[in-house]
């Protein structure tokens, strides 16, 4: 989801960054389990805890509400969600099906060499993150690989098919069903992702269109099997 692009004020980009700082700790705390499904996101009492003042952590919690780690109740207010469920995940993955194997054989067609070398680069990044079973030690790899996905969104020059993909939170939903175990297919990830980039990379429109259908449904399989294990709810 896109971030808010209002003008801000004085002490805006202060303001930007202690939002983006609450945000991190919240999401970790949610995909690590220590804010469990339901719990009550007061924003009085988490400004405090943080050290920032009210507005921050408002707009924390926004941010949150659109990566679907957070919702607004009536007369509750802020709540933690729960976790996908497996009808959750089979749907995402049949959105994801309709859109990024399209998305991919564009960016076949229409890739600038600088896009194909930013995709290389954003790939070797993914490749080097960690991924240890905490939120914080894999969320650099979480962050590349979705930059992945969004750089061939961009690169198919196609802002239709990639504003419905930017609608649905992908990354973030697939690694909450990893529970606190950690994450455990990041090498086959990223070799999927090296298919998708060498068709990218030869123009090969119908081989992308192949390699990333075959990657969004090894995910989604990968995430309803993990999902019966994953510990929590």
């Amino acid at each position: 989801m896109n971030r808010p692009t209002r003008p801000p004020g004085p002490d805006g980009p202060a303001r930007r960054s202690r939002s983006e700082q609450a945000r991190r700790t919240l999401a970790a705390r949610i995909m690590d389990g220590a804010l469990v499904p339901g719990a009550p996101l007061r924003i009085g009492a988490l400004s405090e805890e943080l050290g920032m003042s009210a507005t921050p952590v408002r707009e924390a919690l926004h941010l949150l509400t659109g990566e679907k780690l957070v919702e607004y109740l009536p007369m509750r207010g802020f709540v933690v969600t729960r976790p996908p469920d497996d009808e959750h995940v089979r749907t995402m993955g049949e959105a994801r099906e309709l859109l990024e194997p399209e998305l991919a054989a564009l960016a076949a067609e229409r890739a600038a060499p600088a896009e194909r070398d930013a995709l290389a680069a954003t790939l070797e990044r993914t490749a080097a993150a960690g991924v240890g079973a905490r939120f914080t030690e894999y969320e650099g790899y979480l962050d590349h690989s979705s930059a992945f996905h969004a750089e061939i969104a961009a690169a198919a020059r196609s802002p239709y098919l990639a504003a419905a993909l930017e609608a649905i939170p992908v990354h973030t939903l697939r690694f909450r069903r990893f529970g606190r175990a950690g994450v455990d297919d990041a090498e086959i990830s990223v070799r999927e992702h090296a298919a998708v980039l060498a068709a990218i990379g030869r123009g090969d429109a119908r081989a992308a269109r192949e390699a990333m259908t075959a990657h969004v449904r090894a995910v989604t399989e990968r995430a309803l099997a993990t999902g019966a294990d994953a510990a929590g709810p």
